[in-house]
């Protein structure tokens, strides 16, 4: 049980009560060119924002996808390619965080984009970020129902995709609070599978196993640490290497989904400082870790990897057939179903709220902010219209349409984290410009303004070479360079028709917004006010240990 406070005692410390006791205030503003009243209430607690972020980075990348990496590249080429990675998520989140603290407004960063960059950069990117997060809810109801055929093959996927579908829709449309104990419950499960796999791997590397093989850290040693990947010699290393980094972008994620639960919050300067310190140093314990089991658990070679028509078997069920363990294969299937459930509630929420904030900037209609029991329930209905197409593997002739339609965007989750630490730079300037004292906000980071910089290049260059394979001698693959390289394509085009369009309807000139022109006070005021409501924290060793635990 989680206590919140009243007003302070004597002593300071303040008389835990229970926390569904305590009133959350609807916060009433302005929002963008709407001039919409805020319709979503704050019912969302640490412990959910908390799971929500974990459970959003970890799914199948980790569980599924990193067997291919493995096999392309050596074990330690995918504990390096997950560590060095890592570091570039932590300066996002960092940067994401001091922005979302300062302003926990609803709409988040796809706001900021429209106030501190310019309203053609929000709106390419609000609506880019929408097509990419409801698509993949589609992808995760495919994944579902391939899942389950493990155990029957009889049932037609289109009813598992059904189940799906309306499953999420009902869970997102219920209330925030209610999807965010669903997904706490989910993200528990997913957490648990990592614990799992890092458990077996260090009871079965010593002996403890059905063969009695002390296998230790055999594999590291034969067939190797670092594999030649389409090259022989140090360049073949270096490549896969580099192939590990890519895919690490796909399996990472970003802050995206705590970044936009900040306007549904319950005392967001507070709890999302805490959250964006914990969370993604939690994230690189998990993926570290996993990785490294990973590679300790199955040898580079082993064919499992890459089979099942590329998509290849969780290594750690690779692991437990090689080492006779029954009873396990079914364990991990069903945790990673969940996994699967999981990341499909989880895309859905942040797509609607993508949604959501295209229209907050007046880029959407204003349909889309209609609100039923505190959440956009157009914008959800909207997401859940788009993961119908899932039903398209249902049919021979339409696999390979949903196929291209999946991969069209496949870039969007690099190019994504490159137009976050650009817009941190523009807030940055804009802070300078308007004489805003950084030492006020909720969360910040010294350095921050340099790390975003370097994040910046980095991003860039890994978006560029991430479809390297395609460039090399008998390679080419048209499917290839649209999934690594298009959403770049439709990124400028969309910025382009909405400045061509905001210039001839307005006038003005085609450049970025001045910092003094920048936007830092609508809504401020009432989170300002909302603030001094803030319940006192406990100081009792049980406080102090929730506060660890969920922010």
């Amino acid at each position: 049980m989680s206590f919140s406070y009243d007003a302070k005692d004597e002593k300071g410390i303040g008389t835990p009560i229970h926390e569904e006791v305590q009133p959350v205030r609807a916060v009433e503003y302005e929002l963008g060119h709407t001039g919409q009243g805020k319709t979503t209430i704050r019912t969302m607690k640490p412990r959910h924002i908390q799971l929500i972020g974990i459970g959003g980075a970890i799914g199948t990348g980790l569980f599924v996808g990193t067997g291919t990496s493995l096999s392309n590249a050596g074990p330690l080429s995918l504990v390096l390619g997950y560590a060095i990675y890592g570091c570039l998520v932590l300066a996002t989140f960092n940067a994401m965080g001091e922005m979302t603290s300062y302003l926990p407004v609803d709409g988040s960063i796809l706001v900021f984009a429209s106030r501190f960059v310019d309203p053609s950069y929000g709106f390419a990117m609000a609506w880019l970020c929408f097509w990419n997060n409801s698509i993949t809810v589609a992808a995760e109801a495919t994944a579902i129902a391939s899942i389950i055929k493990f155990w029957n093959e009889d049932v037609n996927s289109g009813v598992w995709c059904a189940v799906f579908v309306v499953s999420i829709l009902m869970i997102n449309m219920w209330g925030s609070r209610y999807f965010g104990e669903a997904e706490f419950w989910f993200s528990t499960f997913k957490v648990l599978l990592v614990f799992i796999i890092m458990f077996f791997t260090f009871i079965t590397m010593l002996g403890g196993n059905p063969q009695g093989d002390r296998y230790g850290f055999r594999y590291w040693k034969d067939p190797g640490v670092m594999r030649e990947y389409l090259v022989p010699g140090n360049l073949g290393r270096f490549l896969g290497f580099w192939s590990v980094f890519i895919q690490a972008a796909f399996a990472y994620g970003g802050p995206d989904m705590i970044a936009m639960t900040a306007g549904e919050a319950r005392y967001p300067r507070r709890v999302l400082p805490n959250v964006f310190n914990r969370v993604i140093f939690r994230l690189l314990f998990f993926y570290i870790g996993g990785t490294f089991c990973i590679g300790t658990l199955v040898p580079y070679t082993d064919p499992n990897l890459t089979g099942n028509g590329g998509k290849g078997t969780p290594p750690i069920v690779i692991g437990a057939d090689r080492l006779n363990v029954p009873v396990l294969p079914h364990i991990i299937n069903a945790i990673i179903l969940t996994s699967a459930w999981s990341a499909g509630c989880c895309l859905t929420f942040t797509a609607s709220r993508n949604l959501y904030a295209a229209a907050i900037n007046g880029h959407a209609p204003r349909l889309f902010l209609k609100s039923f029991r505190g959440v956009p329930i157009n914008s959800i209905i909207a997401v859940v219209i788009v993961s119908c197409l899932s039903f398209m593997t249902v049919s021979d002739k339409a696999i390979s349409v949903f196929t291209w339609i999946t991969n069209v965007l496949g870039g969007m989750w690099i190019l994504n984290l490159w137009l976050q630490n650009v817009l941190y730079l523009r807030f940055r300037a804009g802070c300078d410009a308007q004489g805003i004292d950084r030492s006020t906000f909720p969360y910040r980071r010294r350095g921050q303004r340099l790390m975003s910089w370097i994040c910046v290049v980095a991003y860039g260059i890994i978006f560029l070479t991430n479809g390297f394979k395609v460039f090399m001698k008998g390679r080419w693959n048209i499917a290839d360079f649209l999934f690594a390289y298009l959403v770049l394509g439709l990124f400028i085009a969309l910025f382009l028709i909405h400045k061509t369009w905001s210039v001839l309807k307005n006038g003005g000139k085609w450049r970025w917004l001045r910092g003094e022109e920048m936007d830092f006070t609508a809504g401020k005021k009432e989170i300002d006010e909302d603030e001094k409501t803030y319940p006192v924290v406990g100081n009792s060793r049980g406080a102090r240990f929730e506060r660890w635990l969920w922010g």
